[in-house]
């Protein structure tokens, strides 16, 4: 594994979309399933690749694609949109796909991005309607001047799965997309701890297991699911302990590896000592601190 501490920072416009009600879909059309992705991808792929966007990672119906600017992370949004509400889908039944976008600091890792704003668009997108693009208020800021054509509205701030702070959020809206939504899914409406967010921000990797050896002896696999540390009970590992933030840090399964963040902490996380600033590769043997409860990883070769 490469011996690196901290991951060198760029600043990037994420972009996360995925097919709304993509099971009942997949279970209603059986064999057209694959013909609706093929549509999907292919509509997708052609707004990145137009707006200069670089695709990281596709996972089943889901896209994760990072943007140099903010403008075209938007404009590629709005094209794939567009694009979609024309389409002659499979089956009859209009196919939406919900848009979530941020930009901030991301660390690169192994052809991938890692790190708290990561999280921070992938949740966002989980938050919008099919149809929708939402976007986070650092991109609404980005903008020197609003871009014509372009309709932005206020959301309101909403608390978020997995987000130490809440997010004021805003949708963005153009000629060609749908305009009339239902309320976001954010923590404050009904429903919404049950609303289909990954638990991992990359698919399932052929990765080593690995383990966290507690203080007590207790042995916690983690696979390639990845884990998440927190105080709540819909934490994967559930630390009762008040320097514990309710969701604290997340263990990510790469291709390449674990990769643990700190999900803006109350107290931080640290490894072999050293608090986390950025996400950060573990390796066998490293030393984790949450809270008052130490722990080891071990992965052995």
């Amino acid at each position: 594994m490469s011996d690196v501490s901290e991951l060198s920072q760029q600043r990037l416009a994420m972009l996360f979309s995925d097919i709304e009600g993509s099971t009942l879909h997949a279970n209603r059309l059986g064999d057209r399933w694959k013909d609706v992705l093929r549509l999907h991808r292919e509509t997708c792929r052609r707004a990145w690749k137009d707006h200069d966007g670089e695709e990281v990672d596709t996972a089943g119906d889901g896209f994760f694609v990072v943007f140099r600017a903010v403008r075209d992370a938007v404009a590629a949004a709005m094209q794939a949109q567009r694009e979609l509400a024309s389409a002659d889908w499979p089956g009859g039944r209009p196919i939406r796909s919900r848009t979530g976008i941020h930009v901030g600091p991301v660390s690169s890792y192994d052809g991938s991005y890692v790190g708290y704003d990561v999280h921070r668009a992938a949740r966002i997108m989980g938050a919008a309607n099919g149809g929708q693009v939402v976007v986070s208020q650092a991109v609404v800021e980005d903008f020197e001047t609003r871009p014509d054509g372009i309709e932005i509205t206020d959301l309101g701030v909403h608390p978020l799965k997995d987000l130490a702070e809440e997010e004021r959020l805003f949708q963005v809206h153009a000629e060609g997309m749908l305009a009339s939504f239902p309320r976001i899914k954010s923590l404050g409406t009904s429903g919404a701890a049950a609303a289909a967010v990954a638990r991992t921000l990359y698919r399932p990797a052929a990765v080593a297991a690995a383990e966290l050896l507690m203080e007590d002896g207790r042995t916690i696999a983690v696979d390639e699911n990845g884990l998440r540390i927190g105080r709540m009970p819909d934490n994967d590992l559930v630390l009762n302990d008040n320097l514990v933030s309710r969701h604290h840090c997340a263990i990510t399964g790469t291709p390449a590896g674990f990769v643990l963040t700190d999900l803006q902490s109350t107290h931080g996380t640290t490894v072999n000592g050293e608090r986390l600033t950025t996400a950060r590769p573990l390796e066998d043997g490293d030393l984790l601190a949450v809270g008052e409860t130490r722990m080891q990883f071990t992965q052995p070769e």
